[in-house]
């Protein structure tokens, strides 16, 4: 069973797509004002693995949201084709959302979406390997630099100057070390919303970052490397 958000502006327009999940017996909870209030509200979006983003939201409403709901450790699945967004401001939006679906999707290919979805969430229990799961699939391009820049330092400390370098490839300026530092947030807000103690990703003010034994033990034990 996952936990799963409608995000819409009109839950009666939903109906069909709740009937659906709730017969393959998920948990179904449908919203119409969370998505405004989504960083006022982490405790009731951490409570939720999957959202379903309605198209009466639209494009540029949603633009300015979906990077709190990928904070909060959401896999997102969006109504909608995708092609409207390419070669325009918003195609950053296509690689953050996991999966489309539109009106002309049949029921059962939206049902196995949803699967492939739960199965990236690895039906979530307490259990150490699969909360190392939860966070590792939950990482975008960037976290998933930072953590295994972190990961090869194998266990010390890295700098900021070093993170920069790493990731992007370019030399410090401010504009990187801002973006460093909104990634290591959201790193450790997934990694905490998958269940570890934010202390596995430390920061150590004015020097850098260094992650902790555990978190460092199971990217080793399960061989973490640059791309998934």
């Amino acid at each position: 069973m996952a936990k799963i958000l409608i995000i819409t502006k009109n839950p009666l327009a939903e109906q069909e797509l709740q009937l659906a999940l709730q017969k393959i017996n998920d948990e179904v909870f449908c919203t119409s004002s969370l998505l405004e209030q989504i960083d006022f509200y982490p405790e009731v979006a951490g409570y939720f693995s999957i959202a379903i983003l309605s198209e009466t939201i639209s494009s540029l409403e949603l633009s300015k949201y979906l990077v709190s709901l990928k904070r909060k450790g959401l896999l997102l699945i969006r109504k909608g084709s995708q092609d409207q967004l390419k070669e325009t401001d918003l195609d950053w939006m296509i690689s953050e959302i996991d999966e489309w679906f539109t009106d002309q999707t049949p029921m059962e290919d939206f049902i196995e979406k949803i699967a492939r979805l739960k199965e990236q969430i690895g039906e979530l229990k307490s259990d150490v390997s699969k909360t190392y799961k939860k966070f590792i699939s939950r990482l975008t391009k960037n976290e998933r630099k930072v953590v295994y820049f972190l990961y090869k330092a194998k266990g010390a400390q890295l700098s900021r100057e070093k993170l920069c370098e790493e990731v992007w490839g370019t030399g410090v300026n401010t504009s990187n070390v801002c973006q460093l530092s909104f990634l290591v947030s959201c790193i450790r807000e997934k990694m905490v919303n998958a269940g570890f103690d934010e202390n596995e990703l430390k920061t150590m003010w004015g020097r850098g970052y260094q992650l902790g034994d555990m978190l460092v033990s199971l990217l080793n034990k399960n061989e973490f490397t640059l791309t998934p």
